[in-house]
Order: structure tokens, then C-alpha cells, then sequence
């Protein structure tokens, strides 16, 4: 069930208005119930999968907490069977492949150089295994929660509570990642119905909307093309086809993200917020502070970390660097490309950090870095940066990447090449959408900044939105026909359900 589809703009009311009518004290069932049938709306039998992973680390969860030996043994069991489910899934065909590619390629070498040894007739196997959805970020909120009792927090005794850890459905399927203590603390101080947060609820559900559909898959179309027809571009096209891309999934991921944290707060629930403003960071390490933060906190927590983090030698702090970010990528899909994003990602934080140590051994550097001009030029690296990094995300093959680089680049012949994709870009409703939105994200930095007290007008325009139901409804129906109206033709998956 898509959170941008017509099926979950009916379950989430039926599910709102049945959770706030029944007793307080069958409500945990219900959530549990509609994750599972959210779930299992795609592929009933995963939902059997889930039920038995769950199962499976709840019983860990127990076993660890009351274990006085060989608790590192059962951890590191736990960890293994979490870790293989996600590589069953998720990795099979792209190792299988890889190694049929490796026994042909090497048994043709040996030909070449003995003509009497035979090539491999080895078949290239077929693995043909659907990617459950979610799985990844099921994977991850099991080790924190495994991990987490290892190290000394209190395990969760109630089956259902855990399973609704587990399956809470405005987090299921890409995120954020939850951390148990802060799910729990909640659902065992539940909020009255005067208490939820509804229209801030809807506002975030009707803002993921618009990121998600108006921006988001406008710009897909654009990008999509872009890509298919890399070699007919021009190198403004080539531009529009790389930047659109990086926009794209921060409009996708951050409306899918913004969808899933309005709808648990029209239960009362408060999920992690993944974004903030990550295209304003003046560096690659405060990007990373920004972007996807509970996968960046996670990967720090549970994979930095334990690796020795900032404490061992400079050299061993930049290879736990590399290997973060490259288990990162390989994390978003069985694919040489995304270890090669991950990669990329894990050099650019080696850089920034041997760059900041270098800045910080010279008072006057020290002192420029304190400047905006300073900050505003790492900002435009950290773009540039991220753009180049998108390639690698976005194009299949090393190929497609450079040629889409070569194109971006003046210093290579672009005679004969169309400007297509400029054309899609300005007669579409992308330019529009988008200043609407920057000039929404400047209001709202504005309004925080100033006290509303002092402006009478934005006062009682507050006023008036926070006392009148009317006024809220017609303000949302209004987004809402506004988003239909800007939405394209095709409805489009979430780019992160594929993770």
C-alpha cells in the first residue's frame, strides 16, 4: 500500500477513527492489526516472514537480558541470523551472479594462457527472490534492539508491544529508524485524543503529499528521461538531468517521511524526524548530520563506533570512514554502483575531515572559517559534491556515468546535441512548484525567528487558524486540490521502498 495511493487515503481515516473510538486498552491490537494488513497488502505470505523475524528477536531479546554467559555468543547469533536474512533476500542473486562472473572470467584467463584447460560450462545461475519490502530497515531496527539489550537496556517483555515496534505501519517501510526506548516510552504513556497533535498531523501528511507528488514525481519524469537518452544531451540538459535527480529524492524520501511521521501523530505517536534543510550544510560531515539522520546516527552508533570510531590512530578513523560508507551503499541495493556511492561518500568524508584538521593548525584560516562567504563556498562544494555523488546513485552502469560527466563538462564537444530536456523542464510545473515551496521554507524560518506577538496582522491570521475548524478544512482541501491538480499522470512508487 503506497502512502501517495487512493487505497491509503481510505485506511488511514478508518484507522484514525477506530483507534480514538474502541477502549484504550484494545488500541496496541488495532495498530497491530492495520500494520499487518498495510503490510501485507503487496504480498500476503511476507507477512508471515516478518511475524517470524519478529518472533524470532523477540525471543533474543529475553534470552540475552536473563543470560549470565555466553551473552557476546548469543548476540553474535542474533546478529548473524538478522544479518543473513537481510543478505538471503537482498544479496543471493548479486553474490550468485558475481560468482558465476568470477569462475567464467577466470576459467577464460586460464584458457588464454593454457589452451588445454577447459572454460568453466558453469550456468549462470538464476536467483530469482522478491525483495520484501522494507526489509532493510526491519534488518536495522532488530540489531539496535538486540544490540541495545546486549549492552544493559531493558528488553521489551510484551510480544505485542514488540511486534507494534516492529510493524508500525507510518514507519514500516523506508523509515525513519526507530529506536525501541523512545517507541516504548510512548506507548506506555499514551496521548488522549485532546492531547494529539491532529492538525499538525495533517499538515505534515499534506506536506509529504506535495513534496512527494508535485516535486518529487514531476521531476522523475524529467530526470527519467534525462537518463535514458544520456547520450542526445546537451550539457544544460546533462545539468538538469543530475541536479533534478539529487532534488528528487529528497523531495521523495522527505515526503515519504514526512507522510509517515503526520500519520503516527494522529495517534499520538512521534517518529524521528530524517531531514533537516541537509541542503544547507556548509561541509560533507554536517550533510551527513542532516540527511537520512536515523540511518547516519545508525551507522554511527552501530557500525562507526564499534569499529574503534574517533578513538584509535588518524589512519584507522578514515578507514572505519571508508568502510561505514561503503557498507552504507551497499545497504541501499545489491549493485556495484551503490558500493561505489558509498565509496565516494566515504572519501569525500576523509577529505572534509583532513581538511578541517588542516584549517584548524592556522589561526587566520580559523578565523575565515567563522565568515559566510566561507560558508556559503562550502555549501556550493557540498552541492557540487552531492550531484557528482547522484551519478553514481542514479546511473546503472560506469558508462552512463561518465558519459552524463562528460557532457556536464565544458571542456568536451557538444555539437549536435539536443536541449530536449531544457524544454521539459520550463514548460513544466517543476520551476513553480518549487519557488512556491522555497518561499513556504522561508515564511515558516521567518515566523520562528520573530516574535508574532509584535506583527498584529500574523497574529491574528495564528489566531484565527488555531480556533477555527472551518478555516483549517477549507486550507486543507485547498493543498489537497492543489496537489491533484500538479500531480502528474502516472503515480509513482517511493524511490526508498526498493531498499
Amino acid at each position: 500500500m503506497l502512502f501517495n495511493s487512493f487505497t491509503y487515503l481510505v485506511f488511514l481515516p478508518i484507522v484514525v477513527a477506530l483507534y480514538w473510538v474502541i477502549p484504550a486498552r484494545f488500541r496496541t491490537w488495532l495498530l497491530l492489526v492495520a500494520s499487518y494488513l498495510f503490510y501485507m497488502n503487496w504480498i500476503p505470505v511476507y507477512g508471515l516472514l516478518i511475524i517470524f523475524l519478529t518472533l524470532v528477536n523477540y525471543g533474543l531479546g529475553l534470552i540475552i537480558a536473563k543470560a549470565n554467559k555466553n551473552r557476546k555468543l548469543i548476540l553474535t547469533i542474533g546478529l548473524c541470523f538478522n544479518i543473513g536474512a537481510l543478505c538471503f533476500f537482498k544479496y543471493a542473486s548479486f553474490l550468485a551472479e558475481n560468482a558465476w562472473l568470477a569462475v567464467y572470467n577466470g576459467s577464460q584467463f586460464l584458457h588464454s594462457v593454457i589452451p588445454a584447460a577447459p572454460i568453466s560450462q558453469w550456468q549462470n545461475p538464476v536467483v530469482n527472490i522478491l525483495l520484501p519490502l522494507g526489509i532493510s530497515f526491519f534488518t536495522f531496527e532488530f540489531i539496535h534492539y538486540i544490540v541495545d539489550v546486549y549492552k544493559g537496556s531493558s528488553p521489551i517483555y510484551n510480544l505485542k508491544n514488540f511486534a507494534l515496534f516492529a510493524a508500525f505501519f507510518p514507519s514500516q517501510i523506508a523509515g525513519p529508524i526507530k529506536r525501541y526506548q523512545d517507541f516504548m516510552n510512548q506507548l506506555g504513556h499514551p496521548l488522549t485524543l485532546k492531547q494529539a497533535d491532529f492538525g499538525g498531523g495533517v499538515f505534515l501528511i499534506l506536506q509529504g503529499l506535495y513534496k512527494k507528488i508535485v516535486l518529487g514525481d514531476n521531476l522523475g519524469t524529467i530526470v527519467n528521461y534525462g537518463f535514458t537518452h544520456a547520450n542526445q544531451l546537451g550539457r544544460l540538459d546533462a545539468w538538469i538531468a543530475v541536479v533534478g535527480f539529487t532534488f528528487q529524492i529528497f523531495f521523495d524520501f522527505s515526503g515519504y517521511t514526512d507522510i509517515g511521521r503526520g500519520s503516527a501523530m494522529l495517534f499520538g505517536y512521534k517518529v524521528p524526524e530524517n531531514f533537516n534543510l541537509p541542503f544547507l550544510a556548509a561541509n560533507l560531515t554536517e550533510f551527513w548530520h542532516r540527511w537520512h539522520m536515523s540511518l547516519s546516527t545508525w551507522l554511527r552508533d552501530y557500525l562507526f563506533f564499534p569499529l574503534g570510531g574517533s578513538r584509535v590512530p588518524p589512519w584507522r578513523v578514515r578507514f572505519n570512514l571508508m568502510i561505514t560508507m561503503v557498507l552504507g551503499g551497499l545497504w541501499h541495493g545489491a549493485a556495484w554502483h551503490y558500493m561505489l556511492w558509498g565509496a565516494f561518500h566515504g572519501l569525500g568524508l576523509v577529505i572534509s575531515k583532513d581538511w578541517h584538521d588542516f584549517v584548524s593548525k592556522f589561526s587566520n584560516l580559523s578565523k575565515w572559517r567563522l565568515s559566510k562567504l566561507w560558508h556559503w563556498c562550502g555549501v556550493g562544494y557540498t552541492l557540487l559534491f552531492l550531484f557528482i555523488a547522484g551519478l553514481f546513485f542514479r546511473a546503472e552502469t560506469l558508462q552512463d556515468v561518465w558519459v552524463l560527466f562528460s557532457t556536464m563538462l565544458p571542456l568536451f564537444s557538444l555539437n549536435g546535441r539536443s536541449h530536449e530536456l531544457v524544454q521539459m523542464f520550463l514548460v513544466s510545473t517543476v520551476p513553480i512548484s518549487i519557488i512556491a515551496y522555497c518561499l513556504f521554507l522561508i515564511a515558516k524560518e521567518a515566523l520562528q525567528k520573530i516574535s508574532i506577538s509584535e506583527i498584529p496582522v500574523a497574529n491574528a491570521v495564528l489566531e484565527l487558524w488555531q480556533n477555527s475548524a472551518p478555516v483549517r478544512l477549507v486550507a486543507y482541501i485547498s493543498i489537497g486540490l492543489l496537489i491533484l491538480g500538479f500531480a502528474p499522470n502516472k503515480m509513482s512508487p517511493f524511490i526508498y521502498f526498493q531498499f
